[in-house]
């Protein structure tokens, strides 16, 4: 494995463990029940991940199969504002933040495939922007569902 991935990699799992971090406090910085829920499963999330890259990282690549998914962005959360921060945050805001937070990573790792040499490390990068859209994709359409859906 190249250094350059082991650094990737490395990245990718500290960015997971700081994204659960950050939901399991903002579950103490909010009365509404779906809010800390929701905060609770994204937490879980994060877990899974950053477990998955560690485990990435000590097996290596192997024959992961991973290529390209089309993933569909409805782009809900670049036209909401608010979501800056979880404190006092209901579920709306909740979603909104999460949402925000996802396209952050997903901008960070398209980023990184610019800059990176290595096949591989471009491969991981391609996978976690990837993932990071699934997870973007099913915020917006749980936020959709639930604050623009039909009445």
């Amino acid at each position: 494995m190249s250094d350059e991935l082991i650094e990737l990699i490395d990245t990718a799992i500290y960015k997971e463990i700081a994204s659960q971090a950050f939901y399991v406090a903002g579950q103490s910085r909010t009365e509404d029940p779906g809010a800390k829920a929701l905060m609770k499963e994204l937490a879980e999330e994060e877990l899974k991940h950053s477990q998955l890259l560690k485990s990435l990282k000590e097996k290596g690549l192997g024959k992961l199969g991973w290529h390209r998914e089309k993933v569909p962005n409805l782009m809900i959360s670049e036209y909401l504002t608010s979501g800056e921060t979880l404190e006092g945050a209901h579920l709306q805001d909740t979603l909104i933040f999460a949402m925000k937070r996802e396209q952050q990573s997903v901008d960070f790792y398209s980023r990184m495939m610019d800059v990176i040499t290595d096949g591989d490390s471009k491969r991981v990068c391609q996978k976690l922007v990837s993932e990071e859209l699934k997870h973007k994709l099913r915020l917006e359409v749980l936020y959709d569902d639930l604050f623009y859906g039909e009445d």
